[in-house]
């Protein structure tokens, strides 16, 4: 699967409490130093630290695999740090290739290569009101995010095909809070469904 540089005009909204990254990381930055600078503890700065250099790792990875957007939220909450993102990929199969919603999505992972004994997902077909029907995996993913380091993820990849053209947009929304997964698959959806080709930032609802 090859990345596109130029992608479609489109529309997604996000919750008000998430912040739109910039893909070189200076978003991040910014976000990580005003955690550190409210952390109340040496165990949260290192928690935080942590948390934000893995971002930073997925944050390349994606780059280099296509990304032409990405949003996310960070938060200290009193049972722990919640992190969860969403990125869009620009992809274009090479000829031959599967181009079929659930090709595509089967070969695309929110953070690097797929560890296969810690995958396990789904495959449906939605219908996003301002798209129409759209391929979706949802599970587990076990993601090697740098050498030796890896991660288990609760994702949601939704297949998007691009009008007219044999390319496809796939977002990807993530988090390593698997415990709260169930909750996170709905806000995950509730998102997705508002993306849009076209101009405008359509609202979470």
């Amino acid at each position: 699967m090859t990345t596109a540089s130029a992608a479609p005009t489109f529309g997604i909204g996000i919750p008000d409490s998430w912040t739109e990254y910039d893909l070189s990381g200076d978003t991040l930055a910014e976000r990580r130093a005003e955690m550190l600078r409210h952390a109340p503890d040496r165990p949260t700065l290192d928690l935080v630290n942590q948390a934000f250099r893995n971002a930073r790792r997925i944050m390349d990875t994606a780059r280099r695999r296509g990304a032409v957007y990405a949003a996310g939220t960070t938060a200290m909450y009193e049972d722990g740090l919640l992190m969860a993102g969403l990125m869009i990929f620009s992809v274009t199969p090479p000829p031959g290739e599967d181009f079929s919603a659930q090709g595509l999505a089967r070969q695309l992972s929110a953070s690097g290569d797929r560890r296969g004994g810690g995958t396990t997902r789904t495959f449906s077909t939605e219908n996003l009101p301002g798209v129409g029907p759209v391929g979706r995996l949802v599970g587990v993913e076990e993601s090697e995010i740098a050498e030796g380091v890896s991660y288990r993820l609760a994702v949601m990849h939704t297949v998007v095909p691009v009008p007219g053209r044999r390319r496809a947009l796939i977002i990807t929304c993530f988090s390593p809070n698997l415990p709260v997964a169930d909750q996170l698959y709905d806000l995950f959806d509730a998102i997705t469904s508002t993306f849009a080709f076209g101009t405008g930032t359509p609202a979470v609802a």
